[in-house]
């Protein structure tokens, strides 16, 4: 299956939401495009380069996200709400034209549901909070606090971690893998001082 790529300094997985502001001609030509063709694209994670200017070199996995909403931003800038839909490997990609990346992506199958621990459990109260400083910028319908494997993702996506580390919990073949992974890390939460 081929994609065109968005590379980021921030990742969205399966149910995650990511708002965009579009003011590159490239970027805002894929959503047209997208638009045009009811398809969506990949969201992959900068390894080397920015997000803006010249094609960025991107970590090989990403996720495949639809685009939920739009409208045109107070600072005229095209606003998108893109929504995770299936992780996926990235297998080649090379730059059109115009500088976008398109690349071959062989999606991954969905994984089995992780059931709920007092692990888990913790990292839960966790994100609930973690939630609390980030809306109303980033909302979700509905809190899966009690769903492992959202929470999961939602950690992976909100936790402030080196491009790198982000990318090293991603390789890890579960979510189960990657909660027990986030469980050993040392998550404080402070209320500001």
């Amino acid at each position: 299956m081929q994609l065109p790529l968005f590379p980021l300094s921030s990742i969205v997985l399966p149910g995650g939401i990511m708002k965009l502001r579009l003011f590159e001609r490239r970027y805002i030509d894929m959503v047209t495009n997208c638009f045009r063709t009811e398809t969506g694209f990949g969201i992959c994670l900068i390894k080397d380069g920015n997000e803006t200017g010249a094609p960025s070199l991107p970590y090989p996995l990403g996720t495949r996200v639809s685009i939920v909403d739009f409208d045109q931003g107070d600072d005229g800038l095209l606003h998108i709400t893109t929504q995770g839909e299936v992780e996926f490997e990235l297998l080649t990609y090379a730059a059109d034209k115009n500088q976008l990346l398109i690349g071959e992506v062989s999606e991954l199958p969905a994984q089995a549901s992780v059931p709920m621990s007092p692990e888990i459990e913790q990292l839960a109260s966790k994100l609930e909070l973690i939630l609390t400083y980030v809306e109303p910028e980033i909302s979700f319908a509905q809190k899966r606090l009690d769903d492992a494997d959202w929470v999961c993702h939602r950690l992976l996506e909100l936790l402030p971690l080196a491009p790198q580390a982000k990318y090293e919990l991603l390789q890890l073949k579960s979510n189960h893998e990657r909660l027990e992974a986030l469980s050993a890390f040392k998550i404080e939460i402070g209320q500001g001082s």
